[in-house]
């Protein structure tokens, strides 16, 4: 049974991404249970292919959504790839909006019978985390804020956590353990507290 083998990436950053082999006959759930488990995340929220062209706009979609639309675990990949770079966006969890760009970059005529389809051949970067993370490019202050109100003050991390993940009280933290403080500060002007000599009078 002939392979194909797809280059998966997130499409925010396309230095992550995943080598998967899937046989030609296989459907599409069995790429989406793929991708999923290549990155870490769970298999709890809806998700979509769009059949795409070389400008990545989106065409036919299978999905594992309620309608009429066909389904993942009944759609084979060989029926719907038609062109030998196909390209397909993949979206998993609509509210959260995680976005993939699938690329065919090869189709190897004969499967190796040692190894279990699909197979994750390659690995290059670290994903983000699915839950209580940023995303690529997310703004950074308002990830901090948002782990903030969600984490510290339902009592689900300590200050160490805190300084850790957004860096409040790090300058604090970084003076005790050095064994400095304000206190400490023997500036140009330490003394004026003391009494001042008189001088003498000829």
């Amino acid at each position: 049974m002939a392979l194909y083998k797809f280059k998966v990436y997130f499409e925010d950053n396309d230095e992550v991404y995943r080598i998967i082999e899937v046989k030609s006959n296989q459907s599409f759930q069995h790429l989406h249970e793929a991708i999923l488990s290549s990155v870490g995340f769970d298999n709890k929220h809806d998700a979509s292919f769009y059949m795409s062209d070389d400008t990545w706009r989106k065409g036919q979609e299978v999905t594992n959504r309620s309608g009429d639309k066909p389904k993942m675990k009944d759609a084979k990949l060989n029926a719907y790839i038609n062109d030998p770079h196909q390209k397909i966006l993949y979206t998993y969890d609509f509210n959260a909006d995680w976005s993939f760009c699938i690329e065919l970059t090869g189709i190897v005529i004969k499967e190796d019978a040692t190894v279990d389809y699909p197979n994750i051949a390659k690995s290059v970067g670290k994903p983000p985390k699915q839950y209580n993370d940023k995303k690529f490019g997310e703004d950074l202050e308002e990830d901090e804020f948002d782990y903030i109100t969600r984490n510290l003050l339902k009592g689900d991390v300590s200050e160490e956590e805190l300084v850790e993940h957004v860096g409040f009280g790090a300058d604090t933290a970084a003076e005790e353990e050095n064994g400095e403080s304000e206190e400490e500060d023997d500036g140009l002007f330490a003394g004026d507290d003391e009494e001042p000599t008189a001088l003498d009078e000829d």
